[in-house]
C-alpha cells in the first residue's frame, strides 16, 4: 500500500485504518487529501469528484456558502524545493495566493456544466486589501508557473473584462472589486482567504510561521445546483491539501 508521509501522520492522529481509504495520488497512493475528504466506498468506482461538502450557511445575493479551512503544512514541507526552483526562474517564490487561483480554477473546472463553449476562465485576484489587483485570462490553461508571473505583474483588467471567479483577502471592499468588474458581469465563484496566515507566501527553511491553517469562504452561484457547488468546494479543499497536484501541468 503506498501511501504518503503526511497522511500517514494524519491517519496515526485520527486513528484512521490506511486500508479504507482510497488513494487518488499516482498508482494509487493515499495523500493527505484522501484522509480529510475520503472518497466513499461502496459498490461500483467512486472518485474524488463524489464528495460533496455541505453549505455553511444559508444562500445569500445568489450564493451557496461554505466556510472551511485547510492545512497548508503539505505544501510548507516541500516549500524549500520548490523555492530554490521558482527563485532561478521567477527572482521570487510562488506565494501562497498562486496556489489558492491555481486550486480554485482546476477545482471550478472540474465540474465544467457552468462553463461557456469556448471553456475561457477569467480570474480577477486582489492582494493587499485590494490595493494590488491582476486580471487573469484564461487561467484554465496556464500552469502555476504562468500564472505566477501574471500575477507578479498585476495586469490591469481590460475594458468589458468579465471575471468568473473573483478571489481576495476579507479586506478588500465590495467598492473596491466595483470598481473593476464590469457593469452588469456576474462571477460564478469566489473565494475570500480569512485569518492571520501571511498572505505574501508560504516561506521555507528558517522562517517562522505560526499557522498553517488557511481559512477561507467559498462562494458559488445558485445558477448551479447545491450538489454541483458542494463538489468543487470538496475538490477545492482536497487540492489544497495536496498542493503537490497543483505544479502539475494537466489540469
Amino acid at each position: 500500500m503506498l501511501i504518503s508521509p503526511l497522511a500517514k501522520k494524519l491517519c496515526l492522529k485520527q486513528g484512521i485504518d490506511p486500508a479504507t481509504l482510497r488513494g487518488s495520488g499516482p498508482r494509487g497512493r493515499i495523500m493527505a487529501a484522501d484522509v480529510t475528504t475520503p472518497a466513499p466506498r461502496g459498490k461500483g468506482e467512486t472518485t474524488m469528484a463524489d464528495n460533496c461538502l455541505g453549505i455553511t450557511r444559508p444562500e445569500k445575493d445568489g450564493f451557496h456558502i461554505f466556510d472551511d479551512e485547510a492545512d497548508m503544512s503539505a505544501l510548507a514541507a516541500i516549500s524549500m524545493p520548490i523555492a530554490v526552483q521558482c527563485e532561478k526562474l521567477l527572482e521570487n517564490r510562488y506565494s501562497l495566493f498562486d496556489y489558492i487561483v491555481r486550486a480554485v480554477v482546476r477545482a471550478c473546472t472540474g465540474q465544467p456544466e457552468w462553463m461557456d463553449a469556448d471553456g475561457q476562465v477569467n480570474v480577477l485576484l486582489f492582494e493587499r486589501s485590494g490595493q494590488k489587483v491582476a486580471a487573469i485570462a484564461d487561467a484554465a490553461r496556464k500552469t502555476i508557473y504562468k500564472l505566477s508571473r501574471e500575477i507578479a505583474k498585476a495586469p490591469t483588467a481590460p475594458e468589458g473584462f468579465a471575471p468568473h471567479i473573483i478571489i481576495c483577502d476579507t479586506a478588500t471592499t465590495r467598492e473596491q472589486v466595483a470598481a473593476v468588474v464590469s457593469a452588469g458581469s456576474r462571477p460564478a465563484f469566489a473565494l475570500v482567504v480569512r485569518g492571520n496566515t501571511p498572505k505574501d507566501g508560504i516561506r521555507a527553511g528558517h522562517d517562522q510561521i505560526s499557522s498553517h491553517i488557511l481559512k477561507y469562504t467559498f462562494y458559488a452561484a445558485t445558477t448551479m445546483s447545491q450538489q454541483v457547488a458542494g463538489r468543487i468546494a470538496a475538490r477545492l479543499k482536497s487540492l489544497l491539501y495536496n498542493p503537490v497536484s497543483l505544479l502539475l501541468i494537466q489540469n
